[in-house]
C-alpha cells in the first residue's frame, strides 16, 4: 500500500501517510514491527527535498537505531535498470510475464545474485529445484563455465516446454539436465546413484511445505563449503506477522527458525526478491 509519495509500511509503528493538502500536518498511523524513520509531508515544497524512499530501523534500540533502506516502486525501477540482464533472459522474462503464474519467475536482481554466487564459488555442478519456465536456471547455465552441468528439477511439463526452448536458444541445453517429475524422487535417486558430496551450488524455489525435506536432500548432495539458497524466505512479510498462520507461512516461518539452529550451515537472510537465505554447508 502506497501513500501519495512515500511508502506505508504494513509493520511499521508509526507510519505517515498523506491526506488533502494540509501543509506539514502528517497522519500517523499505528501499526505493528518497523519504525519509519522520517515524516513525508504533503507539500510540495518538502518533495523536492525528500526523496522518494523510506528507512525504517528495528523496534529494538540494541540495534543502534541503524537506518536501513526500504524499497518502493521508483528506487526499484532503479535497482532493475542497474542488472545486466543478458538479452536471452529478457525474452524469457517477457514471454513469461504473459504466462500463468509469472509471479513465480525470480527477480532479474535474484537472478543476477545467483549467477554471480556461481562465478565465486567456480562452481561446476549445480542443482535448481523448481524450474518454472527457466529464468533462473538459464541464468546459473550463462555463468557456468564449458562442461559444467545444472540439474534442473520441474514437475510441470508445460512449463519445462518453455525453459527448453529458451535453452537451446540461448545454447547452453548441453549443460542443463531437466528432471521432469517430483524433485524429492529425484534427489532421492541422485543419492542413491553416489552423487552425494559432489554438487557445489543448488537454488530452491519450489513447494514451500516441501523446503525442510528438499534442504535435508540438497544437504546431502552438496559438498562441504558449497552453498544452498532457498527463495521466498520472507514470504510476502507474511512471516513476520503473529496474525498469519497459514499453512505455507507457517512451514516457511518454521523452516526459518530451523535453519536459525542448524549448526550444519553458517546462514545469511538476504532481503532481496521475496527473501533469499543462502547456506553455506560446513
Amino acid at each position: 500500500m502506497y501513500a501519495s509519495w512515500g511508502v506505508v509500511h504494513r509493520w511499521a509503528d508509526p507510519v505517515v501517510v498523506s491526506r488533502p493538502y494540509c501543509p506539514f500536518v502528517p497522519v500517523i498511523q499505528p501499526v505493528r514491527g518497523l519504525n519509519v524513520s522520517r515524516s513525508v509531508y504533503h507539500n510540495a515544497k518538502a518533495l523536492s527535498s525528500v526523496a522518494n524512499t523510506d528507512t525504517v530501523v528495528a523496534t529494538d534500540d540494541n540495534y543502534g537505531h541503524k537506518e536501513v533502506i526500504s524499497v518502493n516502486p521508483r528506487l526499484y525501477d532503479y535497482l532493475l535498470a542497474n542488472v545486466r540482464e543478458p538479452e536471452i533472459l529478457r525474452e524469457l522474462r517477457e514471454e513469461t510475464a504473459t504466462l500463468r503464474g509469472s509471479q513465480m519467475q525470480v527477480s532479474p536482481d535474484q537472478a543476477q545474485l545467483l549467477a554471480m554466487l556461481v562465478q565465486i564459488l567456480g562452481a561446476e555442478r549445480c542443482i535448481e529445484v523448481g524450474v518454472y519456465t527457466g529464468y533462473s536456471s538459464l541464468a546459473v547455465a550463462l555463468a557456468l563455465p564449458e562442461g559444467g552441468q545444472i540439474v534442473a528439477c520441474e514437475r510441470d511439463a508445460k512449463s519445462l516446454e518453455v525453459a527448453q526452448r529458451y535453452y537451446e536458444r540461448a545454447g547452453v541445453s548441453n549443460k542443463v539436465n531437466v528432471k521432469h517429475g517430483l524433485a524429492a524422487d529425484t534427489l532421492k535417486s541422485m543419492i542413491q546413484n553416489g552423487e552425494g558430496g559432489s554438487y557445489d551450488f543448488a537454488f530452491v524455489d519450489a513447494e514451500k511445505k516441501m523446503y525442510r525435506d528438499y534442504f535435508d536432500l540438497l544437504l546431502q548432495l552438496v559438498r562441504v563449503g558449497g552453498v544452498i539458497v532457498i527463495d521466498n524466505v520472507l514470504w510476502h512479510g507474511r512471516v513476520a506477522d503473529p496474525l498469519v498462520n497459514d499453512s505455507k507461512t507457517l512451514s516457511i516461518r518454521n523452516f526459518n527458525k530451523e535453519l536459525m539452529d542448524d549448526d550444519r550451515v553458517s546462514i545469511s537472510m538476504v532481503p532481496i526478491g521475496d527473501g533469499m537465505t543462502i547456506c553455506r554447508k560446513r
